[in-house]
């Protein structure tokens, strides 16, 4: 995180892991050596000014990346230091969210009204329209008795110290988990983040079994097992057959994929079946 408005120009990608109890049961009763999890695209996008749709600091630019994320995570300033500059000029973390909501709903309207003038509005690419959540960047101090109200925010707005979560980074495991816990936080901000991220774009996990290995997919919820089979190559959706299924629970107390077919706990799917959360798949193609 640069200190100065504007160093940093092009987006940064990460892919973080999500973090999955079930995979390691799986991983564990299965004795299976290798585990994948699901993945979370991250992109960190340089924060907007007033008039950014006007291409005031390079908000063109910055509101061209965010049309193609599907949510936005807002981070706002709640932390005070004289030697971190901030563009508006004082800390108001309020004002701060609430320029970045007007200059998205304006930048919707001027690209609506273009591409109402060439017959062609499509909605669905409305900033305004898509997912979001909040986080309020604060001291460290802060972070144990955090309020959004504090700093006029919404109520499910996540609290984060950016200063500590790069500290952690020096620090084992079990050494973070013991100064997370002293400061009365039960997760790094980057896992409480990822967890939310997942929550709002409404995705569920299945689970594929390899003999060495259990591996963990995000879904829309509601996905289709054909279309669940294209995540993982596109050649098994187009000659889906079906989809053999047992949910975590039950796979988890056979203790094998062929104890549960011996005990008759493995459902054949058809192109039908609606995937759930926590089913463990293996899926049949030409």
């Amino acid at each position: 995180m640069a200190d100065y408005p504007f160093t940093t120009i092009k987006p940064n990608v990460g892919v973080v892991q999500i973090p999955d109890v079930r995979l390691d049961k799986i991983a564990e009763v299965l004795k299976l050596p290798k585990k994948l999890p699901a993945t979370v695209e991250l992109v960190d996008i340089a924060g907007l000014v007033k008039n950014a749709h006007k291409g005031e600091g390079l908000g063109n630019q910055f509101l061209g990346e965010i049309r193609n994320v599907a949510a936005i995570l807002h981070i706002v300033r709640g932390f005070a230091n004289d030697k971190i500059a901030h563009v508006e000029g004082k800390i108001d973390p309020q004002n701060d969210l609430e320029i970045v909501k007007t200059e998205l709903e304006l930048a919707d309207i001027d690209k609506t009204d273009s591409e109402r003038s060439e017959g062609a509005a499509k909605a669905d690419y409305l900033l305004s329209k898509k997912p979001v959540f909040y986080v309020c960047n604060v001291d460290e101090k802060d972070l144990k008795d955090f309020s959004p109200q504090k700093y006029n925010l919404p109520a499910d707005t996540l609290p984060v110290c950016a200063k500590l979560e790069a500290e952690l980074l020096n620090l084992s495991e079990s050494d973070q988990k013991e100064y997370l816990e002293s400061l009365g936080v039960k997760q790094s901000a980057l896992i409480r983040v990822i967890l939310e991220a997942y929550k709002i774009l409404n995705l569920v996990t299945f689970y594929t079994l390899l003999p060495e290995q259990v591996q963990a997919w995000p879904i829309a919820k509601g996905t289709l097992a054909p279309q669940a089979a294209g995540k993982i190559h596109a050649d098994m959706e187009k000659g889906f057959i079906a989809a053999e299924v047992i949910t975590f629970e039950k796979l988890i107390a056979a203790g094998s994929w062929q104890t549960a077919k011996e005990k008759g706990w493995i459902e054949t799917k058809g192109r039908d079946w609606q995937m759930k959360d926590g089913d463990v798949v293996y899926f049949k193609f030409s």
